[in-house]
């Protein structure tokens, strides 16, 4: 289902969801980058062609938060979850491959294993996303299954088109905010939507091959080689859309869940002091299989959205796509 709005309609649509929901969005902040930000106003939203530096994914599986708290209480002893989410939301510009990478945590956490933070908040949220019309350099999407037009995981999706936007209507939560947009599409923009697509398909340059299986050169010295460069920041992870790793971490009488990863060299180490992955090269393969190998295996996809994200800022300029498509399988 397709409809037309002018800009300065859909910025009035807009204004009116801030009455009901909590409006997210990208956000541009002086001198800082593009941001995912609760917003008053319709025009502090970004929906241009910059990326947000931080993945969307922090609204749904926080990078800290408490699970639960024990304790005594008028004598006697008690535990109890943290309150669930209750408001309902709205996150507006997600980026295709960011609305698939929830779409992938989804199957983490949403699937034979219910996490009811996680859950809470995706029921509570509506993702309208935004098209990508001019990919970066180092996104890959379309090498990973995705596309920069792709709708997966979202209730609606806009596409740019001058001095106006197509909303496709995905879902029934999609339909209930867009519906009320009366225009529809006539057949000559529908044509020219259509070719939005495809040009911005064709826009993405970067392409790679992902080896059916990592299971040979597990051993291999590649991993020696291609993770020395690495200085073990965690930029990798904290800006994937995908990584969704933990620690559990007891403060006060509160346990508190904040994210963790591989690059990270207490990452596996054990309350016996024992490591399995000791050193930096086993964390990194951990990293590479985790992503392009074990995944796959568990839940038939990679666990890579090829967002470009750890490529554009490592600062040391580590490019796991290349590592991939080089791996000498």
């Amino acid at each position: 289902m397709l409809r037309i709005a002018q800009k300065e309609e859909l910025q009035k649509m807009i204004d009116g969801f801030l009455a009901d929901y909590e409006v997210i969005g990208p956000r541009e902040l002086p001198g800082k980058g593009i941001f995912y930000q609760p917003i008053t106003n319709a025009q502090d939203l970004y929906l241009g062609e910059r990326f947000a530096i931080e993945p969307v994914k922090k609204f749904f599986f926080r990078p800290s938060e408490y699970l639960f708290e024990g304790g005594l209480k008028e004598g006697s002893e008690f535990l109890e979850g943290i309150p669930l989410a209750q408001n309902k939301r709205m996150i507006i510009g997600v980026r295709p491959c960011e609305a698939r990478g929830l779409a992938l945590l989804d199957k983490i956490f949403n699937t034979e294993y219910k996490d009811e933070a996680y859950v809470s908040l995706r029921e509570k949220t509506i993702l309208v996303g935004l098209s990508c019309q001019a990919p970066g350099k180092d996104c890959f999407c379309t090498s990973i299954g995705g596309s920069p037009v792709q709708a997966r995981g979202m209730d609606a999706l806009i596409f740019s088109a001058g001095s106006k936007y197509v909303i496709e209507i995905i879902t029934d939560k999609g339909k209930d905010i867009f519906d009320t947009c009366p225009k529809e599409p006539d057949k000559e923009e529908i044509k020219a939507w259509e070719s939005l697509k495809e040009k911005s398909n064709a826009a993405l340059r970067k392409k790679i091959k992902i080896p059916e299986s990592l299971d040979n050169i597990f051993e291999s010295g590649y991993w020696g080689k291609v993770s020395s460069a690495c200085i073990s920041c965690g930029v990798c992870t904290y800006l994937c859309p995908t990584c969704h790793c933990f620690d559990l971490v007891d403060e006060e009488r509160k346990k508190l869940r904040c994210y963790d990863g591989c690059a990270f060299s207490d990452f596996t180490l054990e309350a016996s002091g024992g490591n399995p992955r000791p050193t930096k090269m086993e964390r990194y393969r951990q990293r590479v299989f985790h992503k392009f190998d074990y995944f796959k295996k568990n839940f038939g996809e990679h666990l890579c959205v090829g967002c470009g994200r750890c490529i554009r800022h490592c600062p040391v300029k580590m490019n796991i796509a290349e590592i991939v498509d080089q791996a000498p399988v």
